[in-house]
């Protein structure tokens, strides 16, 4: 019975909270009393400011033409091509993974460079571009540390097995 009566006197709170904070203020009342003449010297503002014209692409890599998409896959195939190359510097003793990755990453920048102009070229829109090749480097580069740090734990566990192991005695009975 008392669950009963607390869960009532919740709902009564919660419905009284609601219409208080819901309550139209003074200061939106005031500024709905506004007199015609208020409202048509705003619209003379209005109009006499300078319109300023924005013109946003709607156009979409699949609105491209043919051989313009021939080019962004060329780019992004580059792209990926370059970045997943196996690197001699992965399988080298003693190299910083941040370094080889570093390195990576500026080697194939201009591939990256490539697909914004292509994409830039065709009109599309300024979002999606800077949205494609932004996902492309992130992907790619979270791939790329991926195979370093697995090259850096593959010499690891090989420097693990070859270092010397105390020969075992031999007991016989």
């Amino acid at each position: 019975m008392k669950s009963l009566v607390f869960i009532v006197l919740l709902v009564i709170v919660a419905i009284a909270g609601y219409t208080i904070i819901n309550q139209p203020s003074e200061i939106e009342t005031v500024q709905t009393e506004q007199t015609k003449d208020e409202i048509v010297d705003t619209a003379d503002v209005i109009e006499e400011a300078p319109a300023v014209e924005q013109t946003i692409s709607m156009i979409t890599p699949a609105d491209m033409s043919e051989k313009a998409q021939e080019e962004m896959y060329g780019a992004i195939m580059e792209y990926n091509k370059c970045m997943m190359q196996n690197r001699l510097e992965y399988h080298q003793q003693g190299v910083r993974a941040e370094s080889v990755a570093d390195k990576t990453l500026t080697a194939c920048e201009p591939h990256l460079d490539d697909l914004k102009l292509v994409l830039e070229t065709n009109n599309v829109n300024q979002d999606l571009r800077e949205g494609m090749v932004k996902t492309m480097r992130q992907r790619a580069a979270r791939k790329l540390m991926s195979n370093v740090m697995q090259s850096l734990a593959g010499q690891a566990a090989a420097a693990a097995n070859t270092s010397p192991v105390a020969p075992a005695e031999v007991v016989t009975p």
